[in-house]
């Protein structure tokens, strides 16, 4: 898994504006002006249309831009949100609301690295500080930055009440970070303020999966689920447990709910993708894949998928660019050379396909040379050792 995902409740301070044409308004200032009124009645579509209008006339216009951004928001079309607040972004760079938004929706794309620097423009205005502050937190979490988390969660904590979402990361930020009295800390105030949450049972049913307990995991995921239905990264999470359970056939109906709760989360995508290359289903495999390279370009296990699924498909060619762009973005993993080189050799390439496996090889020795320092133990020669 890429990084453990941590669901999360926020209010988005995606906002909108509404426009007052000037006295002889132009073209673009009657698009953007009807816009807003269609905003207030809920006819999102048709607003959309009206910003597009407006915005070739007048592409210079930072706050139609945020704006038009703001409803690919709220429909979940987050590579159009993206698109239009580094519209946004690019004509005005200092203004938070728009780092802020940017950042937001950037880190619900699965894209936390590239949102962290957003999110810290607009941790530095204090209308969004403590938003910002969480979301910084949950960001630095899934990069397993755990002292980082845990420094901007207490900023976050420090500037509004400990919300449920707010402890529920900072319980796990604090454990990670070796610091467990402070964890418990955070879990006995959770529990004295928010006895009833659906996050106390995601907790508890993480809690049971460490432990290796996956059919009280699954009753307390399923718990969590019944008392918030439509929170993102709730049904992936359960579709992921019963993914790396073995449970394919019953991952595949909370990932596909994920799709049409979150359809902007790649991760669902890919384990979807997964599931069906698994069962034998490589084209339907490949179009999974491709959607998750879609959501994030960066995604090096949906390129070894989509690399793996044209192989099955009888795509080698493009398999070979796929699997080479695979290494790249997963550095020290053997899998992505392994499919590489044996391609290459089917190819007609020995010499290019032998380099791939020599890369196999180095790979697994120094996994093996890895293994005694990670157990405490003096190196022992080498021997056979399990790919990655």
């Amino acid at each position: 898994m890429r990084g453990r995902v941590i669901r999360w409740i926020l209010l988005a301070l995606v906002t909108f504006s509404l426009r007052v044409p000037a006295a002889a308004p132009d073209t673009g200032e009657d698009h953007f002006a009807r816009a807003g009124k269609l905003v207030q009645n809920g006819s999102l579509e048709q607003a959309v249309a009206e910003y597009q209008a407006g915005l070739k006339l007048h592409p210079a216009d930072a706050q139609a831009w945020k704006n038009l951004g703001a409803l690919y928001f709220q429909q979940r079309n987050l590579p159009r949100a993206i698109g239009a607040f580094e519209s946004a972004y690019r004509l005005e760079p200092h203004n938070s609301e728009i780092n802020f938004n940017l950042g937001l929706a950037l880190y619900q794309a699965g894209r936390a690295q590239r949102a962290i620097g957003y999110l810290e423009v607009a941790s530095r205005a204090a209308a969004h500080a403590a938003e910002a502050h969480f979301l910084l937190g949950v960001a630095r979490f899934e990069l397993k930055q755990w002292r980082l988390s845990v420094d901007e969660l207490e900023l976050a904590r420090g500037n509004q009440p400990g919300t449920a979402e707010l402890l529920f990361v900072l319980v796990k930020a604090y454990r990670n970070a070796g610091e467990p009295k402070k964890s418990l800390d955070a879990v006995a105030q959770f529990l004295k303020l928010y006895p009833d949450s659906p996050l106390l049972h995601e907790m508890l049913g993480e809690a049971h999966d460490e432990v290796s307990e996956p059919e009280g995991a699954e009753a307390e995921l399923k718990a969590a689920i019944a008392g918030a239905p439509q929170a993102p990264q709730l049904h992936f999470l359960l579709g992921y447990f019963y993914w790396r359970w073995t449970r394919f056939e019953e991952a595949i109906a909370p990932l596909e709910q994920e799709t049409r709760l979150n359809p902007g989360f790649a991760p669902a995508y890919f384990y979807l993708g997964d599931v069906l290359f698994r069962q034998g289903e490589a084209e339907q495999a490949a179009r999974h894949f491709s959607k998750a390279l879609k959501l994030d370009p960066a995604y090096g296990e949906a390129e070894l998928g989509l690399g793996k699924a044209y192989i099955k498909l009888n795509r080698p060619a493009e398999a070979v660019r796929l699997l080479r762009r695979a290494a790249d973005l997963l550095p020290g993993r053997v899998e992505p050379y392994n499919w590489l080189g044996r391609t290459l050799m089917q190819l007609g390439q020995p010499e290019a396909g032998r380099k791939a496996l020599e890369e196999v090889k180095r790979l697994k020795a120094a996994d093996r040379g890895r293994l005694p320092e990670l157990l405490g133990k003096p190196a022992a020669a080498p021997g056979p050792g399990n790919s990655r």
